[in-house]
């Protein structure tokens, strides 16, 4: 629990206030806006590079993630002081304990380590690229300088690692640490929004602009707005996660002015940003907008992006070992030991395990595909693992929305909002619908017309992703059964401990 200053009630709310407010602000503005709004496999490519899509879309997905907050706050208002509200308790109040268990699995094993190594990666990564730029503007390279391309790969690889290892030690000795870090670099944040707003539109306005994203821009195609959706939804996500932090909130009704306030903030931080990086960029990256008009000031300005990208990395190392709390004090995964809370330490160290795991998994994998690109596998697990992150919000979504029926959890219902909900749901089931259709199945008939492996990557991580939570679901669910089982043999008398 939160205890700043409990003599004086006004300044703990406020604290805790910014605390949610920051970590809802600073997980969503992460490496999102500036890793998927550019690139092959960014919004504007997906846009068909159509600029006027993608504003549009960016605008939708605003709105959108305001009218999902509703629903889950309405689910978070189930929480009593001192509960955690991950999504695999969530999944297990609304729809059962398995599900719970699946959803745990889900966000232990996969998208969590996944979110954390791509704020670590690319941070490091945009880093480089920015120094590099600067480099190449007085005739020598970074990869140059320093001897080579491998030599750098291992340089940024070597310091990834270490910035990455760094949180993970800073969030599991000194728990409130992070909170404040978050805080800080939550608010330097609002530095790069004025750069680009006030050093874009003088760019444009004074004709320093050769062309940009409406020069060249590509024609509309229907497919074009769901393709996008991905990385754009990928951008928005963790606006959610920020509702695992209200175990450790003593004034539960700072959270949905807190969260509703994180939300609205990043809409309209999205959508200006966004306008902006399109009027001087000719490719959407934000990262090298300033690069021409004055390397100096680009890099400086890329300097400050990397330091408002370390609160992805913060957040992350911060949420996780909560989110490992919560499913095994909640019974939902399997544990020698069901009478005893697993302690913080732990589950630290079983988020450090995971997340040290997967990120040697992905960095060799991708050399062995690409031996220019360690980031590759990270970038295309992302796209992968939105699809899994917003089919589970759309079950919780569901069960929320029956539990107004049913009356199985005590909520605080949200007025005039039901309605709401029930349209939110069915427009995210048809969202989800398409945006598996294009990222599957359409891409498997792409790669049968043309041949081309890449278009195989997405369903391969896909149907891997679906293995892994597969096994890892039936290995727990034996081991539960197992457990009971034993425990109904050995203590015939006495009754059995009740697992969720």
């Amino acid at each position: 629990m939160i205890n700043v200053n409990k003599k004086n009630k006004v300044k703990n709310k406020t604290f805790e206030f910014l605390t949610i407010f920051s970590m809802t602000f600073g997980i969503v503005v992460g490496s999102g806006i500036y890793l998927k709004n550019s690139g092959d496999n960014g919004v504007l490519a997906r846009a068909n590079d159509n600029p006027w899509v993608a504003m549009a879309v960016w605008v939708f997905v605003g709105i959108f993630a305001c009218m999902m907050m509703f629903t889950f706050l309405e689910a978070s208002s189930a929480a009593k002081k001192d509960d955690y509200n991950s999504m695999g308790v969530l999944g297990a109040q609304f729809l059962g304990r398995k599900w719970g268990s699946l959803f745990s699995i889900f966000f232990i094993v996969i998208y969590t380590p996944l979110l954390t190594i791509i704020g670590a990666l690319f941070t490091i990564n945009s880093l480089f690229s920015a120094i590099d730029a600067f480099m190449l503007a007085s005739g020598k390279g970074l990869s140059e300088a320093i001897g080579g391309n491998d030599v750098r790969i291992v340089v940024e690889l070597i310091l990834g690692a270490v910035t990455l290892v760094t949180f993970q030690a800073i969030n599991s000795i000194y728990k409130d640490s992070g909170k404040w870090i978050q805080i800080i670099f939550s608010i330097l944040k609002f530095v790069p929004l004025i750069i680009v707003i006030g050093g874009g539109i003088t760019l444009y306005a004074t004709g320093n602009v050769e062309n940009n994203t409406f020069t060249n821009q590509g024609g509309f195609k229907f497919n074009s707005i769901f393709a996008c959706l991905i990385p754009i939804l990928f951008a928005f996500d963790g606006f959610l996660d920020s509702i695992n932090i209200q175990h450790d909130i003593e004034h539960k009704k700072v959270v949905s002015p807190a969260m509703l306030t994180g939300v609205i903030s990043v809409a309209v931080f999205y959508l200006i940003v966004t306008v902006s990086i399109f009027l001087v960029s000719p490719n959407g990256n934000v990262l090298t907008m300033f690069d021409k008009a004055s390397p100096g000031f680009s890099l400086a300005f890329n300097l400050i992006i990397t330091l408002t990208l370390l609160t992805t990395i913060n957040a992350y190392t911060t949420l996780y070992p909560k989110i490992v709390q919560a499913s095994y004090d909640e019974k939902y995964l399997y544990k020698r030991s069901f009478d005893e809370k697993i302690k913080w330490k732990n589950a630290t160290w079983i988020s450090v395990i995971i997340t040290d795991v997967v990120i040697v998994t992905f960095v060799t994998t991708s050399l062995l595909i690409d031996s220019t690109d360690y980031f590759l596998v990270a970038d295309y697990s992302a796209d992968t693992g939105i699809l899994y992150a917003f089919t589970v919000y759309a079950l919780i979504m569901y069960g929320v929305i029956r539990n107004r029926k049913t009356k199985k959890v005590e909520v605080k219902e949200m007025k005039n909002t039901h309605v709401l909900n029930i349209i939110t749901l069915v427009i995210l089931v048809f969202m989800i619908g398409y945006m598996h259709y294009i990222s599957i199945i359409d891409s498997i008939i792409v790669y049968a017309k043309e041949g081309d492996p890449s278009n195989l990557v997405v369903p391969v991580m896909w149907f891997g992703f679906a293995i892994i939570m597969g096994f890892a679901f039936l290995i727990n669910e034996n081991l539960m059964l197992s457990w009971k089982l034993k425990q109904l043999t050995s203590k015939p008398d006495q009754k059995l401990a009740k697992v969720k």
